[in-house]
């Protein structure tokens, strides 16, 4: 069956796009995991961190399904939600001011703000070992991990997505390489989670590597940005309500998160790369 796709990068984190809204079967019944995993790899595939499906939304006109490159579904990604609007431009839908699409974490809503800018509202946190509090109790936020003998003070979170962000000095790729697995499948996380390893550079900045559930080392996540800069907020490393710079291997975001959580905005750039007919 040969499909057209189309290639999306918000800030390198990378997508695969397919309308999945016709034919039979249904196109999500033939993405499987070993398909998925056969276009994902980077030499003998296309090369992308996942796949993004258009579907009918049930509570909404669209609806994002997504799929890790390992071939795991995953509930939301914010750079992903950037590369999806654009598609949806792309392919002559109508998508002028705010536009709600559906996702695994429920409804988020994105807009073009200028220049393939796009801002995105993403899932309000939700904090292990606190809840979702206004503000949050910083002092039941960090828990102690021990991984291969290496300590790591973290702050467990969701934001439609499970997250694990640690704060510390600067982190280099090697180091995420060896130590993001490791936490990533700890049984504290029964489904995985993304790991951040953040530091802080001024009040309104820090730098970032993340190592993704499902995707491993990727240039920019959209949805550990988020993560990171809520964390910090309820840290008191961030001020609520003022954008802060995310800078990952891939470029910057700007994340602003507001004082009782309710409106978390992640802001950047999506760009398309190509398109192309496959047969699945």
């Amino acid at each position: 069956m040969k499909l057209r796709f189309r290639k999306y990068h918000g800030l390198g984190n990378d997508f695969l796009l397919f309308d999945g809204r016709t034919g039979e079967p249904k196109l999500m019944t033939q993405l499987t995991p070993e398909s998925v995993r056969s276009l994902c790899d980077r030499h003998f595939g296309i090369g992308a961190d996942g796949i993004l499906v258009l579907e009918h939304g049930e509570n909404a006109r669209f609806r994002m399904a997504l799929i890790n490159a390992d071939g795991s579904p995953a509930e939301v990604s914010g750079n992903g939600l950037r590369c999806f609007l654009l598609f949806l431009r792309d392919i002559g839908e109508e998508i002028s001011g705010p536009v709600q699409i559906e996702t695994g974490a429920g409804i988020s809503v994105a807009e073009v703000v200028g220049n393939d800018r796009v801002q995105v509202q993403m899932p309000s946190p939700v904090f292990a070992g606190s809840g979702l509090m206004s503000p949050p109790q910083a002092g039941k936020l960090l828990q102690r991990l021990e991984v291969a003998n290496c300590p790591f003070d973290a702050v467990f979170l969701s934001v439609g997505n499970p997250h694990c962000v640690i704060f510390g000095p600067p982190r280099d790729e090697i180091f995420a390489r060896t130590y993001g697995p490791l936490i990533e499948k700890l049984p504290v996380f029964p489904a995985g989670a993304n790991v951040e390893f953040a530091h802080v550079t001024s009040s309104t900045s820090c730098q970032l590597v993340v190592w993704e559930r499902g995707a491993g080392l990727t240039l920019a996540c959209g949805s550990g940005a988020t993560a990171t800069v809520c964390a910090g907020v309820a840290l008191g490393k961030f001020r609520a309500g003022v954008p802060v710079t995310v800078t990952q291997s891939g470029g910057d975001l700007q994340v602003t998160v507001q004082p009782d959580y309710s409106k978390v905005t992640l802001d950047g750039p999506a760009q398309f790369v190509f398109t192309a007919d496959i047969d699945i």
